[in-house]
């Protein structure tokens, strides 16, 4: 009996090492065939843009996503953020979800606004007026009315806010709020004007994009200030960490803070980043026979600029994304002309006309928009996009 007992056991135990076996290889077979699978998906365009349509459901079209109707045709801006898409008309702020579901109304006294979004924060204000309105979800955080002209407003992820003043006895002044509204300085420029700022991660700097116009020649700059030691010092001046000029050729455009305190800086001809008082340049927007049509440094992370070339009797757009830390380059390209760029976050919406195009800075398509009629305009957040038409919105989820 104890023979026996040995026999089915070795029996029992090859059975079990052939099943072992079986599913070893099965599961070999099947790691082989995605990776294969895989290889054709990155290689292969025709390939890429079947799985895309049929197998991982990328293509959305008009008519078969949430929308939100609009009455007047009108009178009304339409703006993206946190989870919402918000509509300012007659001084009403109204805010969606994603479902196309109203959310919320807020009364925000603006009539021409320039707006900033970030993370969970609209900052809106009257453009050449003194109104401002900080908003976070569906609550008014504070509002005021300030001395001087509203030309240009920045919040960072954190709800700390610069603005920059026209109208007084400066040519620019800055004004910086803490994120439930405490003013924490001002920083007075007499001899240039402020063309954009913003306030790092961490709320410890204030870096200024400046144009100088004394003299014959124009000369952009940019200043860092220390939020900590501009709340001690008796002067702002003293609390002036670093000054980066830019080349005689360049004029400053506007200014993105990014992870590590590395701050992006777009010029007319140029993406710089500054880190530890460092300039490097990241993107040339001039090459000799390069045809660049869009550029932006308003990314989580990232910089892009959009070749454009002729291709036998068609026209290429490629898009260049290049990571700011490691400066590694991703590649999206599409056979077409691109009409418009739009960047929120770490998601680039190209405009066709009747196609929109979203892709990650990985360089690959998260969704493509098809419509019967060319798209207006498009607003985004970290999650949708809102598609604007004349009479709706259209929502499409990433």
């Amino acid at each position: 009996m104890k023979i026996i007992g040995i026999e089915n056991q070795e029996e029992q135990a090859k059975q079990l090492n052939r099943k072992k076996m079986i599913i070893t290889i099965i599961i070999s077979i099947i790691l082989m065939i995605f990776l294969v699978l895989f290889c054709f998906y990155i290689g292969n365009k025709s390939f890429r843009d079947f799985m895309d349509k049929y197998v991982l459901m990328k293509n959305v079209v008009e008519n078969h996503v949430n929308s939100i109707n609009i009455e007047e045709t009108e009178g009304y801006e339409v703006y993206a953020y946190d989870k919402y898409i918000s509509i300012l008309r007659q001084n009403t702020l109204t805010g969606y979800n994603s479902s196309g579901k109203k959310e919320y109304e807020l009364t925000i006294e603006i009539s021409n606004p320039i707006v900033d979004t970030n993370n969970r924060f609209l900052l809106i204000a009257e453009k050449g007026k003194q109104k401002i309105y900080l908003i976070s979800g569906s609550n008014i955080v504070w509002e005021k009315e300030l001395e001087g002209n509203i030309s240009r407003v920045s919040v960072n992820k954190n709800g700390y806010v610069s603005v920059v003043l026209t109208g007084t006895t400066h040519k620019s002044v800055v004004q910086t709020f803490d994120a439930q509204g405490n003013q924490m300085f001002k920083t007075f420029l007499s001899s240039s004007i402020a063309m954009d700022t913003d306030i790092s991660y961490d709320n410890k700097y204030l870096s200024i994009a400046e144009i100088s116009t004394n003299g014959t020649a124009t000369q952009s700059m940019i200043k860092t200030i220390s939020i900590q030691k501009a709340q001690m010092q008796e002067t702002v001046s003293e609390a002036i960490i670093s000054t980066i000029t830019s080349p005689n050729d360049s004029t400053i455009l506007n200014l993105k803070y990014q992870e590590g305190n590395r701050l992006v800086c777009m010029y007319n001809n140029s993406i710089h980043v500054i880190q530890n008082g460092k300039d490097e340049e990241l993107l040339n927007l001039q090459e000799k026979q390069t045809k660049i049509v869009f550029a932006d440094a308003e990314l989580t992370n990232f910089a892009f600029r959009i070749i454009e070339k002729s291709v036998l009797l068609s026209t290429q757009s490629s898009v260049e994304l290049v990571n700011i830390a490691s400066k590694k380059t991703n590649i999206y390209t599409v056979d077409s002309v691109i009409k418009e760029v739009y960047t929120y976050d770490n998601c680039v919406a190209l405009n066709l006309g009747s196609e929109v195009h979203f892709i990650g800075t990985n360089g690959w398509l998260s969704k493509k928009y098809i419509s019967s009629q060319e798209v207006r305009k498009i607003v985004m957040n970290s999650h949708f996009a809102g598609i604007i038409y004349r009479d709706k919105i259209e929502i499409v989820e990433f």
